[in-house]
């Protein structure tokens, strides 16, 4: 994994949720349906970025893919490893994530409850994440993050057709510069975005049944 991988990596594992304030998001990229911002945190070099875009696809198949932890490496940008660590319930549990980095900075590892909620009245499904960095054992030679904060809001527009929101703000710290961070974040969620669509797609979690999510 090159250097410009691992910044993406790095805002893959590290997350900020801020939905409530939509101010001052500049387009960065908009292409093939999907649309990413960033904006300007105060106090901070490093920007917010924030994906959306609609996907053909209703909410039980989208969270039929999240609920498949092994196969999170298949779609979630400069992740090398996810596995599910403790199933709370269908609607909460804890995964962990690795990604190997470009000596000679070290690895990254996380350990991240996920809890799932649904509006009974818009039926939008939010994924709230948080880091839990001691519910499992620190690993020699890897860094555990320990702060991560991340919101994907799925909302649906129809029986087929759903609205993905997720945002992100991360300082990765060490010697990166904020300048190159900033202009590698735009392609991790763009692609991570790719991913999920594709994923979506397949027949394995076409009218999958999804306790505790309903569709329109």
């Amino acid at each position: 994994m090159n250097i410009k991988h691992m910044i993406a990596a790095l805002i893959a594992t590290l997350s900020f949720n801020s939905f409530a304030d939509t101010a001052n998001w500049k387009e960065v990229k908009n292409s093939h349906g999907i649309t990413v911002y960033n904006r300007s945190i105060e106090g901070s070099s490093f920007k917010a970025f924030r994906a959306e875009m609609n996907v053909e696809s209703d909410l039980t198949t989208l969270m039929a893919v999240f609920n498949d932890v092994d196969v999170g490496t298949t779609w979630v940008e400069n992740v090398d490893e996810m596995r599910l660590v403790k199933a709370n319930s269908n609607m909460d549990n804890v995964t962990y994530a690795m990604t190997k980095a470009p000596w000679p900075v070290a690895d990254r590892d996380s350990v991240v409850h996920n809890h799932i909620s649904q509006d009974p009245k818009t039926l939008a499904v939010t994924i709230k994440q948080e880091a839990v960095p001691d519910e499992l054992p620190r690993t020699k030679n890897k860094v555990r993050i320990e702060t991560l904060h991340s919101t994907w809001v799925f909302t649906p527009i129809n029986e087929k057709e759903t609205r993905v929101t997720y945002q992100v703000f991360t300082e990765p710290g060490g010697s990166l510069p904020a300048w190159l961070v900033n202009k590698v974040a735009i392609s991790q969620p763009y692609k991570t975005f790719q991913g999920l669509r594709e994923m979506s797609q397949k027949p394995s979690y076409q009218k999958a049944d999804v306790e505790g999510i309903y569709n329109l």
